[in-house]
This record gives C-alpha cells, structure tokens and sequence, in this order.
C-alpha cells in the first residue's frame, strides 16, 4: 500500500463537517502522540484519517458487511455506535486498498479498545478522545496525561467509558472489559518499574 497517500479527500465526502474536524482534530493529536512515543507518522495519519470514515454508512449496508465479515454474533453483540470501527476497517482494506494490519488494528479497536493493543491501536484509541475539538475538561485532562504515560491514559480513558456506559444504562462490549482488566495490568507493571527506579536512584 501507499503509506503517502492523504485520504481526507475521500472521508470529506462521507461524514459531516463537523465529523470532519473531529477528524482532523485526531490526525492532530495522533501525530503528536506519535512523535513521543515512537509510531510511524504515516501510519498514524492514515488510522486517524479513516477511522470514522463509515459513520454513517446506510444501516443496511453496515449490517451486510457486518454479518459478512465478522458474522451474526459480532455484529448482535456490539452497540450500534461502536460498529462503525468494525466496518471502517473493512471499507478501508476493500475499496481504499489499506493493507497494514496494525492500522486496519487501530481503526477497527478505536470505540472499544481490547487487550493487548499495539502502540499504533493505544494512539487512535486515545487521540479520538482527546482530540483538541473535545472541550470536556477530561478530555483535557487525559491529553496531559497521554503526553507523559501512553498507558496511563489508556487506562483511564476505559474506565471513564465503561461507566459512563453502565450509568447510561448502555452495553458493553466484553472486549472493553477485557482490555480494561489489561490496562489495569499494564499500569500496575510501570508502577512497579517508576517505583523501582525511584528506590534505586535513592540509592545512588
């Protein structure tokens, strides 16, 4: 695939504009992120670039694809306002030609997360919600985090989700879940390695 190629052209045709600055609000944030924590620039574009790039796909056609590439269970499962990663992803390989699979990764996962996510999947996940266009005050609060502790934020953004979820009376997906148990034990993992290194500079 072309990792050069700019694919605003055609999102610009399929969502809004006020989607479409959420977009580039993500590619933003996604290339800042990127920077910090090592991720091709390129691939990190093109993620944040397409990942709503079926949001508002016909429901039928979401359906279709749904059931045809994941099955009737998959798509019975998730909440209708997390698929669109699903078929973003499908879209984006069948008539865009995006063969990488950490990125096809980071758009399909960018609404639910899962465990063992890729540095590229952390980035989009947290870029969607911390783009700069978002004016919630934890929105900003996790974009300070995300620029000092990639997995911190991850953390934290899965667990602001998943309640807002549950008091919202809203499914969640087991994939959510899942990851949330892995970010919990990511952070306990860097906790344990910053508070050893705090003991050992003590040391010195």
């Amino acid at each position: 695939m072309d990792y050069k190629k700019d694919y605003l052209e055609e999102v610009k045709k399929k969502v809004t504009l006020k989607r479409y600055n959420h977009t580039l609000g993500v590619i933003k944030e996604a290339i800042l992120l990127s920077k910090i924590y090592g991720v091709d620039l390129d691939k990190a574009r093109i993620a944040a670039t397409l990942h709503d790039y079926t949001k508002y796909l016909d429901e039928e056609k979401e359906k279709e694809i749904m059931i045809k590439h994941y099955g009737f269970n998959v798509y019975n499962a998730l909440p209708k306002q997390v698929i669109h990663g699903f078929t973003a992803a499908v879209v984006s390989k069948e008539e865009l030609g995006v063969d990488d699979v950490d990125i096809l990764n980071a758009i399909k996962y960018h609404t639910i997360g899962r465990k063992n996510m890729s540095t590229l999947e952390k980035i989009i996940y947290i870029a969607d919600f911390t783009e700069p266009n978002r004016n919630s005050e934890i929105s900003k609060e996790i974009h300070d985090i995300a620029i000092k502790n990639l997995n911190l934020a991850l953390y934290k953004i899965m667990k602001f989700v998943i309640n807002d979820c549950i008091n919202n009376n809203k499914i969640v997906p087991k994939e959510s879940y899942e990851a949330l148990k892995w970010a919990e034990e990511l952070n306990k993992i860097n906790e344990w390695r910053t508070w050893k290194d705090i003991k050992s500079f003590r040391r010195r």
